[in-house]
């Protein structure tokens, strides 16, 4: 019974030791590919970087012995990170105490959405729901958060984010504004990250990030006006129980209901794909009760929703991780850096963060196959771009329902002319 319920520690009590080594080397190369975008994707979800490395931590811990994938990358990501902050934004003024009281609260509230769902083994409702919808509603939230970093980039100020010709506009006026040490820091991050993503992508963030602490602490960049992520606090995560209000609840629900949806089926999609490669079964349940006890966890040590990464899963797979211990090793290093490291990020210059931020985001803009959807699925082409154009233009969560009730409404004509179709048969 505890095996089916914790299926991560099954495969750690039956432990192969020839694995050690590949487990070791690949928690170790996540790890590093983690601590910057974890401080990077705090940044997105507008809460103080310290809060990226604890969703780092406890959840992975989490996921690892609750989740059914032995290669999922749970943390920070960059979709949820955007998703919670525009829906709090519109609760409470960014930064202020209100603020993070109402996002910490968020990740207990998108946990316990996903809990409830596996409990009551409702996994098989997410297959209503197309692709398309999150391949369009994903590219257009990657091109809303790195237009959101530009301002960082350029050492500007711009108005929050209403639509994407509003915004476009607002950078080009501001463009004769932009500081130039902050720019020369900015696109030297891009152009170096992009060249030696070639050579080593895992590690490209660290070596950029080493180098540009490296240059504003000789060229003394910090008296010129560059923007620095400054004191990070050291030590481990404490445990905090928020008691929430009934009011409380009903603000954040429509902001936690999307979020489960979407960090579940962005998740779901990455775990099924790499499990597919190892011949590994996901169960949907299970991976609802995973990322739901993680995000639980990540809101009691004080922190933001999670959900599985793309990337990071990828290089977990790539670096040839054998089990879920691979997971433990990545939260283990993180907890390390808590304890010891933090001092060495002061000087880091958050343009080279934006940098890191718009790269990784770039990587989820999936419209490459549209003329093939076009010729071979009109109709879920149409759903993408609906779901696309109305996130960018709209509303980042009114795009969403949009997609998915044209999603739904879509299957549920597919199965009338089916039933149609064999009754006429």
């Amino acid at each position: 019974m505890l095996f089916k319920l914790m299926p991560g520690l099954k495969r750690l009590v039956h432990y192969q030791p020839s694995h050690l080594r590949k487990d070791l080397t690949a928690g170790i190369v996540v790890a590093v590919l983690f601590i910057p975008q974890s401080m990077a994707y705090a940044t997105i979800a507008g809460v103080p970087l310290v809060l990226g490395l604890y969703a780092a931590t406890l959840p992975l811990i989490i996921y690892a012995l609750f989740g059914s994938s032995k290669h999922l990358s749970v943390g920070p990501v960059s979709i949820v990170s955007l998703l919670a902050f525009s829906g709090v934004a519109s609760l409470a003024e960014p930064q202020s105490s209100h603020f993070l009281e109402l996002i910490l609260f968020l990740g207990l509230l998108v946990g316990a959405i996903h809990v409830l769902l596996s409990l009551f083994k409702t996994g098989f409702l997410f297959d209503y729901i197309s692709p398309a919808v999150i391949s369009g509603f994903t590219s257009a939230a990657a091109i809303i958060i790195a237009l959101n970093q530009v301002k960082t980039l350029l050492g500007v100020s711009l108005p929050p984010y209403h639509d994407f010709i509003t915004y476009l506009l607002a950078i080009v006026h501001i463009l004769p504004q932009a500081h130039l040490d902050t720019v020369i820091i900015g696109v030297s991050s891009l152009f170096f990250l992009l060249l030696l993503k070639k050579v080593t992508s895992s590690l490209s963030p660290l070596f950029v990030i080493i180098a540009s602490i490296f240059l504003v602490q000789t060229a003394n960049l910090e008296t010129k006006r560059v923007d620095l992520v400054g004191v990070i606090p050291s030590g481990l995560p404490s445990f905090h129980l928020q008691v929430p209000s009934f009011e409380m609840i009903q603000l954040l629900l429509p902001i936690a209901l999307t979020i489960a949806f979407v960090s579940f089926l962005e998740s779901y999609a990455v775990a099924k794909t790499v499990a597919k490669k190892d011949k590994d079964d996901i169960n949907t349940n299970q991976e609802l009760m995973g990322l739901g006890l993680a995000n639980i966890s990540s809101s009691l040590v004080g922190s933001i929703p999670v959900a599985g990464a793309l990337s990071r899963t990828a290089v977990n797979y790539q670096s040839q991780a054998k089990t879920n211990l691979s997971l433990l090793v990545t939260a283990g290093f993180i907890l390390l850096t808590l304890l010891f490291f933090t001092p060495y990020f002061y000087h880091l210059p958050k343009a080279t963060l934006a940098a890191i931020i718009i790269l990784a985001v770039a990587k989820l803009i999936h419209l490459h196959h549209l003329p093939k959807l076009l010729r071979t699925a009109p109709l879920d082409a149409v759903i993408l771009l609906t779901t696309f154009f109305a996130t960018l233009m709209i509303d980042i969560f009114l795009g969403l329902v949009i997609g998915m009730g044209m999603s739904v409404v879509c299957f549920v004509m597919k199965k009338i002319v089916g039933i149609e179709k064999n009754t006429l048969g």
